[in-house]
This record gives structure tokens, C-alpha cells and sequence, in this order.
């Protein structure tokens, strides 16, 4: 008996195989888009989860020097690394969503630090003195400080750019501190910003901790030697004329230069820093913190208030350690003798409307202002 084979002519094997290539090449795709979907719990509804579900970012700082800066923030190199992790459902910037007085407020988009571009401001940047700007001062001093051949001006979330949800503690100064015994809590935050004498070695870690990321600091407030973590990234802040030319010499591995006053001549410590860890504190975001956040009151803002506002641009949850007036404590967590507070205002700062700020902040939920009972 005859059997009729069916036979395949050359045009139909080739349909044939174009057809087995498309299914072949839909199956793999729907197995990477499985392999690639986030099983994050947070993705489903943003609103239904707390900013402290985020998980703690999954690499860390990475200071790598850069100096392809653009808008002094953030490097070329940083923007074509795309994030690792999800991303954040709630951040600092989306709380003006909640609140309509911190909406009025806050500037995400503003230039925390300056960069070698800043060179070709100056016009701009003249219009007031420092700290809000560089009228009168010596700007061949400033172009040698931005234009120094080791100024990398590294991002703050390194090359890799921000990785997940970022949690950060700020520690003051203040006596509240004085053992709390907080200082594991405070080293458990992925960024931890200390500022002006900072001492997190030996007993003090224990109320304190020991891991600093950012350090803050102008030439009279400089005590480097005191944080226990030597691969800092430093946050310089210009406040008078001579911070500049103390700066250039920091930049120049040069003993800083005498500071003369018509009462007093003074000689700070120039820190062992390399230029290479350095960010300059733009004078623009003085201007916005004091004039936006303080009202105008007093004559400048202090470096805490500076640093709590940077943690607001850079971070996505913020909690405040040693902050606010508090007389049962005293003024310093590092004081031997006990040390009253002062509630006055200073001739520089008023720090009596800085308190009210950290409450209001606290109240508006946008940070976490750490107290004590006992």
C-alpha cells in the first residue's frame, strides 16, 4: 500500500523556522521580565508604607573622585549608572505633597555645592558677601581653590549614584546626647553627618557612635582629629574672607595663616584632608536656608542649621540627634563640668529660632527630632 509523505518545500521550512524563532524569542522574554520585576512589598501602593520601611541603601558612599562635574551635585559618570534598587516611595521632596508649608519651602533643585563651573558666576555670585556670596572678596583666591588641579568636587552618593532609600542621622552637639546611649542607633543610619568638635571615639561612641560619612566645618570650628572614621568626605563652609585663603592652604597641604582680629591674632590647625575629599558649600544654598527656612533672623545661619538643611537635599528620611534647648542637660555631650545653655541670641546667630525650626520640622513630619524623658 502507497504512503503519501508530506513534503516540505524550501519556502515553507524557512516559515517554518521563523515561526519557531518568535515563540522561542517571546518565551525568553516573558522569563527575563519575571527575572527582572522587583518583589519589593512597597511598589504595590506607595501611600500604604511608612518612609522607615525603606530598606537600608545597598552600597554605600563611594567617594571616587570625579571631576566631570555638571551642576556640581551630580557627575556625567553618575548619571549613566542607573540605581540597583527600586525606587524610594517616599523621600523628603514628596512630604511637600502633606505639607503645604514646607512646600512653600523647599527647593529640591538647589545647588548645594559649588563646582569648578562656579568660576564663570562670579558676577552673579557678587552681589552679596559671604556667606551668600563673593562680593569683595579675592576671587583669584576662589578660582585657585575651584580650579586646583586635586579639587574632585566626588559625588555624595559616589559614582553609582543614590542606591535605594537613604536614612540619615545629623549629630549636634548639645548635652542631650550625654548618655542617651543612642550611639549603635545613630551608626545603624546609612549616612551618618557630624559636625565642628566631634569626638565618637572611645566612651562617647557609646552615646554618639562612631561612623561619620560627612563632616562639616569651618577654619574655628575644625577638630578632624576627633571623628573616629579617617575616610570621610568633608563639607567646608565659607563664613569670612579668611576662610578663603585658609581653604587654599587646606587644598595646598600649607599651614593655615594667621588670623588677625584688632583684639587678637589667632593660628588654627590646617586638617590633614586631601583635596581630593573636599565640597565646598555653595553660597547660594546660605542664602535660601537663611532667608527661606530662618526668616532673615540674626545675621547668618549656624553650621548645624546648614548641615540639617544638606541632610534634607541629599536624604530620603532624616533624624536629628543633639539638637534643641534643653536645660536639664548640659550645653555639650563632651562636657566635663556641667555647662548652662544659653537661650540668648547671639550677634551671629539666633539659635532660639533654629530651635523652633527643628520643632516645626518635626511637627510637619519632614524630620525626626530625637528627645528625651529621661
Amino acid at each position: 500500500m502507497a504512503v503519501n509523505r508530506f513534503t516540505l518545500t524550501r519556502s515553507g521550512k524557512a516559515m517554518l523556522m521563523v515561526v519557531l524563532l518568535l515563540q522561542i524569542s517571546i518565551i525568553l522574554v516573558g522569563i527575563n521580565t519575571r527575572i527582572r520585576k522587583p518583589s519589593y512589598p512597597w511598589t504595590v501602593n506607595n501611600d500604604d508604607f511608612p518612609a522607615a520601611s525603606c530598606p537600608a541603601a545597598l552600597v554605600g558612599p563611594k567617594h571616587t573622585d570625579s571631576r566631570s562635574t555638571t551642576s556640581g551635585n551630580q557627575t556625567n559618570e553618575q548619571k549613566t549608572v542607573k540605581p540597583k534598587t527600586a525606587p524610594c516611595p517616599k523621600t523628603i521632596a514628596s512630604l511637600t505633597k502633606y505639607s503645604k508649608w514646607f512646600q512653600e519651602k523647599y527647593r529640591p533643585g538647589i545647588k548645594l555645592f559649588l563646582d569648578r563651573d562656579d568660576t564663570e558666576h562670579y558676577g552673579k555670585l557678587s552681589a552679596k558677601g559671604l556667606p551668600f556670596g563673593f562680593k569683595k572678596q579675592n576671587l583669584t583666591v576662589i578660582n585657585q581653590i575651584l580650579q586646583h588641579k586635586d579639587f574632585a568636587n566626588p559625588p555624595v552618593h559616589g559614582l553609582a549614584g543614590k542606591q535605594g532609600c537613604i536614612r540619615c542621622a545629623v549629630v549636634g552637639c548639645w548635652g542631650i546626647l550625654n548618655g542617651s546611649g543612642v550611639g549603635e542607633e545613630i551608626d545603624s543610619h546609612d549616612y551618618v553627618f557630624r559636625l565642628n568638635r566631634a569626638l565618637s571615639s572611645g566612651s562617647f561612641a557609646n552615646d554618639v557612635g562612631k561612623r561619620t560619612t560627612f563632616y562639616t566645618f569651618y577654619p574655628g570650628s575644625e577638630h578632624l582629629d576627633d571623628v573616629e572614621d579617617k575616610d570621610v568626605l568633608v563639607f567646608f563652609v565659607f563664613f569670612k574672607s579668611y576662610d578663603a585663603d585658609y581653604a587654599l592652604n587646606m587644598m595646598n597641604g600649607e599651614k593655615s595663616p594667621k588670623y588677625v582680629t584688632k583684639r587678637k591674632t589667632y593660628e588654627f590647625n590646617t586638617p590633614v584632608v586631601s583635596p581630593t575629599r573636599v565640597k565646598f558649600v555653595h553660597p547660594e544654598f546660605f542664602a535660601y536656608v537663611f532667608k527661606t527656612f530662618l526668616d532673615n533672623k540674626s545675621r547668618r545661619p549656624t553650621t548645624g542649621a546648614l548641615v540639617v538643611l544638606l541632610a534634607l537635599h541629599i536624604c530620603d528620611e532624616v533624624t536629628i540627634y543633639g539638637f534643641g534647648y534643653d536645660p536639664r542637660f548640659t550645653m555639650h555631650y563632651y562636657d566635663t563640668e556641667f555647662e548652662v545653655h544659653t537661650r540668648n541670641v547671639k550677634s551671629y546667630h539666633n539659635v532660639d529660632n533654629e530651635r523652633k525650626l527643628w520643632h516645626k520640622l518635626h511637627e510637619e513630619g519632614v524630620i525626626r527630632l530625637f528627645k528625651r524623658d529621661l
